[in-house]
């Protein structure tokens, strides 16, 4: 069965800023402050200084979501942690705070799916998501290790159907 396409895609930007340290995620309070993190460190299975998180801030800002994120201060490297912010921009101007939060948690949910991280778990990811199939997220500035465009129609499961693709022959000539 041929998938549905969405009808319109949605385009998210997100400008990202870093490396910041464990101990500057204190100054990232402002109002422009909300969007998705990505944290960097040692990963027993995938070695130094890889991408081992990615998060949110929605309904708080960065500084208020980093505290909470204790666990990373057992870390065998913290010292050596570093943070990246993306934060959600564009052309349209700032949208309302519902809007703006339903952005960032689709937006996390998708680089999740895109790039696995070591530390994150997938489990409430719906990855037959027609809202996430039409997300098309471009990453500009200091993206660090994630794709610099993250396609919903990719990294979600609407073309996974491959049993049912029609084989093409060769062109003779």
């Amino acid at each position: 069965m041929k998938p549905e396409l969405p009808a319109r895609i949605e385009y998210v930007h997100l400008q990202w800023d870093g490396p910041k340290t464990w101990e500057e995620k204190a100054k990232l309070k402002g109002p422009t402050d909300y969007g998705v993190y990505q944290i960097y460190g040692y990963h027993p299975v995938h070695g130094a200084d890889c991408l081992l998180y990615i998060g949110k801030a929605s309904d708080q800002p960065f500084a208020e979501r980093l505290k909470q994120e204790v666990d990373w201060m057992y870390d065998a490297d913290f010292g050596r942690l570093s943070i990246y912010v993306g934060r959600c921009s564009g052309w349209d101007g700032t949208p309302t705070d519902r809007e703006w939060a339903r952005q960032i948690d689709l937006s996390e949910k998708l680089l999740i799916l895109a790039h696995r991280p070591g530390w994150n778990a997938q489990k409430n990811i719906e990855w037959k998501s027609k809202e996430l199939s039409r997300l098309h997220i471009f990453n500009w500035g200091c993206h660090r290790s994630i794709l610099p465009e993250v396609s919903g129609l990719r990294y979600t499961s609407v073309f996974d159907d491959e049993a049912e693709y029609k084989q093409f022959a060769t062109p003779k000539g």
